[in-house]
């Protein structure tokens, strides 16, 4: 089952690397338009706290038979940089259960991106 091609809501991520670092990335699905069309807002938060903010960040998912979620990359492009930050993670534990917005899938995946490791939680709501 490939869910990216599923309407998707709303996809989430909150990651605490082992530096102190922080990444937080959200996307709504537009009303109109499909996989792709998803505008995503990313904010990396070094461990001394300053925010950095990116051009475009691009999430892309893989879904086992089941339809869930269980391996996921990321990258994130910077104005000042050619070089995109990238990142992939593995899913670690997770659930689903019914919302009165819809099925919510959250699950807790191990990360790495920058060379640093890090857990966060990655939620996925669809109707």
């Amino acid at each position: 089952m490939n869910r990216d091609s599923d309407r998707v809501i709303r996809r989430s991520i909150g990651i605490v690397f082992t530096d102190g670092g922080l990444l937080s990335l959200s996307g709504t699905a537009p009303t109109q338009g499909g996989h792709g069309d998803e505008p995503l807002l990313a904010v990396l938060c070094d461990p001394d706290g300053a925010p950095v903010t990116f051009e475009e960040a691009l999430l892309s998912t893989e879904y086992d038979e089941a339809g869930v979620h269980t391996r996921a990359t990321l990258e994130l492009w910077s104005e000042d940089d050619p070089l995109a930050e990238r990142g992939a993670g593995t899913r670690i534990a997770g659930g689903a259960t019914s919302t009165p917005y819809g099925r919510l899938e959250a699950a807790r995946f191990a990360w790495a991106i920058r060379g640093t490791a890090a857990v966060g939680g990655y939620e996925i709501l669809t109707p």
